[in-house]
């Protein structure tokens, strides 16, 4: 995940001319290594890998990830529209692979720790932070691991600086601006002289050798616990590694913890492969190695603000003008707060982190297993069934034909300017609203115009916010008039993003790292539903705000939509007879 291309390199952080690159791969060897990939993702067993991409079963995310192990692997960047190329076959992406990696040559990027000057904040980013009108810094995202004994820390100092100089994200800080648009920007960070110096409170080491066995799960929790509060995007501050030093014979912890506005799920395999990569090569002595990414998440956020002004994204509006008009409202079932308060008038102002439950819907592995079928047979993501189920639920309960859910998306879309983005870190999750039209027809038919109209999103859905918030006015102001859905879907699949652990970070740690987001953080939706599939089996959260709706309610609507994905689930593939008995 790290690029070999600072041999030598001065002191002084500037760069240096690469190494000559080795004779290109043969095509042979990079389509079998194309195909091993390719089958970790593809759930059937018996799928004919030499087909085209798209007909695989995998999703974008799955590309994402082929995209890093290509660059990882060759040095060669492939952009996710590339590999979503009509009739695209493993062993066509081979030859292109082979023939870019016999001819690469030096990147020319901007040195490691290199400040940016202060840009707009992504449409993500801006609507989260006009939501969040409280205190900010607690609304994270954070992991703690299982350390190997034995680290050396002045070297685990030296990974980390370099890991951070490497990914403008991790470096970010907001402007805010009195009466005008907040700014992002990436602060420098030295990569010379003591790594504890260029760091600072990035990086911080727990002692905690003295500890019984029986203790240290206690000393872990309190501190994570409190490092939750540690954050402040206004001050540069949005990323902290917090070491627990468990001595030379006992496995150690790693607490990470990012603000929201830095990084988003996929940013994580990213951040943990450089980390891994860059310590094991320092303690190995080779001193080359330093993360880097392809386009900084402040050039992207300059290029979407820029795509906005475009001619191909300003006639992307009506389309979602249309959509912006389809009902999108869940009544409440009882206001937020009691009569003339605030929260009367607006209902979200109750719906905070602290009213925040769950009601989880797990299904058995033979109805999992159907979905993924079905979803093949009509050329469809799982996701999406399940989507367009939750629209029937939806439509039923407000009697309507059509609904607007917002759907949760990946966002890392390269047909924006010439952007490489598998390896760059940042908070890329884009939330657009779709349009479920449940008029009469067939279970199949109705499913069809729901995948038609996910496949036909323009630009992969990233125009939406990019016009809302850096548009014409005119446009801007449409789109931003219309309230976001109740109702938001993010379908997470099989596992979320595997996170690559190996010798440095064995394995997630036992200890919780605390509560990630404040009492008063406000939720964005007042129902997220969130599917995930494990082992075979689909679980789909339902998270609510007990000040809006009553529990009964979220489980009479989960438990619809359960009925209702199994009814098209039996429409579409119904069980095959029974065989006649003798």
């Amino acid at each position: 995940m790290t690029a070999p291309a600072r041999q030598d390199a001065p002191p002084d952080g500037t760069s240096t001319a690469p190494p000559v690159p080795p004779p290109g791969p043969a095509a042979e060897e990079v389509h079998g290594r194309l195909t091993g990939w390719l089958a970790e993702a593809v759930l059937t067993p018996d799928t004919d890998l030499a087909a085209p991409l798209r007909d695989l079963g995998v999703d974008s995310i799955d590309l994402i990830r082929t995209a890093r192990r290509i660059e990882t692997a060759y040095g060669v960047r492939v952009q996710l529209r590339e590999l979503f190329a009509p009739g695209l076959t493993a062993a066509a992406l081979a030859v292109l692979v082979a023939e870019r990696a016999a001819r690469r040559g030096g990147t020319e990027t901007a040195p490691p720790g290199t400040a940016h000057d202060p840009v707009v904040l992504t449409p993500s980013q801006e609507q989260a932070w006009e939501e969040q009108t409280g205190e900010r810094g607690q609304w994270n995202q954070a992991m703690l691991f299982t350390t190997r004994p034995g680290i050396d820390a002045d070297l685990f100092a030296e990974a980390v600086r370099r890991l951070v100089a490497g990914h403008a994200s991790l470096r970010l800080a907001v402007e805010e601006r009195p009466a005008r648009r907040p700014r992002q920007r990436t602060t420098a960070l030295a990569t010379d002289g003591p790594p504890s110096d260029a760091l600072g409170p990035v990086l911080d080491t727990v002692e905690i050798s003295e500890l019984a066995d029986a203790d240290l799960p206690a000393a872990v929790t309190l501190r994570c616990e409190l490092e939750q509060r540690s954050l402040d995007p206004r001050a540069g501050r949005v990323a902290r590694f917090v070491r627990f030093d468990a001595g030379p014979s006992r496995p150690g912890r790693l607490l990470i913890v990012f603000h929201q506005l830095a990084i988003d799920m996929l940013s994580w395999s990213v951040v943990l492969a450089d980390l891994e990569e860059t310590y094991t090569a320092l303690e190995a002595g080779r001193d080359d190695v330093w993360p880097s990414e392809g386009t900084s998440y402040p050039e992207w956020a300059e290029a979407l603000a820029a795509h906005a002004r475009t001619p191909e994204a300003e006639a992307e509006a009506e389309w979602w003008t249309q959509v912006a008009r389809t009902p999108a409202t869940l009544p409440p079932d009882r206001p937020a707060a009691g009569e003339g308060t605030e929260a009367a008038a607006d209902p979200r102002a109750g719906n905070t982190a602290a009213t925040a439950a769950t009601h989880l819907e797990e299904f058995p592995p033979e109805l999992t297993a159907r979905l993924h079928a079905a979803a093949r047979a009509h050329r469809a993501h799982p996701g999406d069934l399940v989507l367009h189920a939750l629209g029937e639920a939806l439509g039923e309960r407000l009697g309507e034909p059509a609904v607007r859910v917002d759907l949760l998306r990946h966002g890392r879309e390269e047909t924006v300017g010439d952007a490489h983005l598998s390896r760059t870190t940042g908070w890329f999750t884009s939330t657009v609203p779709v349009r479920l039209d449940l008029a009469p027809g067939t279970p199949a038919e109705r499913l069809t115009r729901t995948v038609g109209h996910l496949a036909a999103l323009p630009g992969g859905g990233v125009g939406h916010g990019a016009l809302a918030r850096h548009g014409r006015p005119r446009t801007a102001a449409v789109l931003r008039a219309a309230p976001p859905s109740d109702v938001s879907f993010d379908y997470e699949g099989d596992d979320v993003d595997s996170l690559p652990l190996g010798t440095l970070l064995t394995e997630m740690a036992p200890e919780p790292v605390g509560d990630i987001t404040a009492p008063h953080w406000t939720r964005p939706h007042a129902v997220e539903v969130i599917a995930t599939t494990d082992d075979g089996t689909l679980r789909v959260e339902w998270w609510y705000s007990t000040a809006l709706h009553r529990a009964a309610t979220v489980r009479a609507l989960a438990a619809r939509h359960r009925d209702l994905l199994g009814d098209l689930l039996a429409a579409l593939s119904p069980p095959a007879p029974e065989a006649p008995t003798r």
